[in-house]
């Protein structure tokens, strides 16, 4: 969940993990609401500037699915995920924009205690953790890390139990990271944007004990980076997608109260969720979960924008170029305030949409979805959905995503995209 206009450290590596499971069933993350949060739409701009420096029709079993919780005023969403035996339970980003699952140590909170508000992983807890010295370290453009050291243990959600996965245990972790709700990262974007990774050399380097113990678990071709190949490779899965649904704290009812909340499910969709038919757009980057963009417009008026945008679940905002964000937020009546940001008057103009082509198919954003909380020390003003970046790229996050459901094809390199079925 972070974008940097600077190069990540990245190392790449791509290699298969067991994967077990109880029995073939359900498969998904269900997502949560934190009301303890408070809405910050700078912070969610500043936080998103930092990360980023046909396929054939599906059976609409459910599998996988991960309910997913709506921290307040839709800013993010967690899924619950154990590590461990037995499980410790971790409230994670389930983010489309990063590669890599970390999680706080215990030795965090020796570097600031702040981390002692998040859950903390104990190695002597679990009697199926293998703990590593090797170092690793994500680095921004803006000076902000997470650094720690890797582990090897049993991951778990839903019905699903990864064996020998790989992942981060952060022992420093930067301000922005010490304050968010979430514990770590479940990153679910490609091997290559890693910057978790074990080799031959890294195996070398370890004590007898170590290296017998790795070797017991298949060795380290069986250790994998990326936590998405972990899940696409289970061999209970038909076919290696995942849907996403993200509810709207704006679309909750009395009936239905946790109709912000939404779900990933893994190895088929739902097809519940969503309107007509999915529109398949090749990826143009397989580094991200990046398509094109034919076109933007605002109630018939051409915004002239055009491109690739990255479709990441674990972005709040619309992120576009200074100029693109600029023409979008005067046609929509916001201004941009030197302290605040994009700023529009509470009481916009709410009906109507924003339009985007792709793929030949026009998909939308309600209007009144691109107003946002309010400016506390200025009455009557709130914050605009959509938000400007000094480099190039183009970013739909949960704004669009609510909108619009999103199926993420691993094998042919796809998203499909739908309206959402609305209640």
């Amino acid at each position: 969940m972070r974008l940097s206009t600077a190069t990540l450290w990245i190392l790449a590596a791509f290699s298969n993990c067991a994967i077990a499971t109880t029995a073939a069933g359900v498969f998904k993350i269900p997502i949560h609401k934190n009301s303890r949060h408070r809405p910050n739409t700078r912070a969610r701009a500043f936080k998103t500037l930092k990360k980023y420096g046909h396929h054939n029709r599906l059976s609409p079993r459910d599998f996988g699915r991960l309910p997913v919780t709506d921290v307040e005023n839709d800013v993010e969403y967690y899924g619950i995920v154990g590590i461990g035996t037995p499980p410790q339970m971790f409230k994670l980003d389930m983010d489309t924009g990063s590669s890599d699952l970390w999680i706080p140590s215990l030795k965090c909170v020796d570097h600031n205690i702040k981390c002692a508000r998040h859950a903390r992983f104990d190695p002597s807890l679990s009697s199926t953790v293998t703990e590593l010295e090797t170092p690793w370290q994500i680095a921004y453009g803006d000076g902000s890390t997470v650094s720690g050291h890797l582990a090897i243990d049993r991951i778990k959600f839903s019905d699903i139990t990864i064996e020998n996965q790989l992942f981060g245990m952060a022992d420093r972790e930067s301000s922005s990271f010490l304050e968010d709700v979430v514990d770590g990262v479940f990153g679910l974007g490609f091997p290559a944007l890693s910057a978790l990774s074990l080799d031959e050399e890294d195996l070398k380097g370890m004590d007898a004990a170590t290296r017998k113990k790795i070797n017991s678990k298949g060795g380290i071709q069986r250790m994998n980076n990326a936590v998405l190949s972990s899940i696409m490779n289970h061999a209970m899965l038909p076919a290696a997608v995942f849907g996403v649904w993200l509810g709207s704290a704006k679309d909750a009812s009395d009936s239905d109260p946790n109709g912000s909340d939404g779900e990933f499910i893994f190895g088929s969709i739902d097809t519940t969720r969503f309107e007509g038919e999915l529109t398949y757009l090749p990826i143009t980057h397989s580094k991200y979960w990046q398509v094109q963009v034919e076109g933007v417009n605002l109630e018939g008026e051409d915004m002239l924008i055009q491109g690739d945008t990255i479709i990441d679940t674990g972005t709040t905002l619309l992120v576009f170029p200074a100029k693109h964000a600029k023409r979008i937020n005067s046609a929509i009546g916001a201004k941009s305030d030197p302290w605040d940001g994009w700023i529009l008057p509470c009481d916009s103009n709410k009906e109507g949409s924003l339009e985007f082509m792709m793929g030949g198919t026009t998909f939308l954003v309600r209007r009144q979805d691109l107003v946002r909380e309010k400016v506390k020390h200025k009455a009557g003003w709130c914050y605009s959905a959509v938000t400007a970046t000094p480099g190039e790229v183009m970013i739909f996050g949960d704004v669009f995503i609510r909108n619009n459901y999103c199926v993420f094809d691993v094998k042919n390199l796809a998203v499909g995209i739908a309206p959402i079925r609305r209640q």
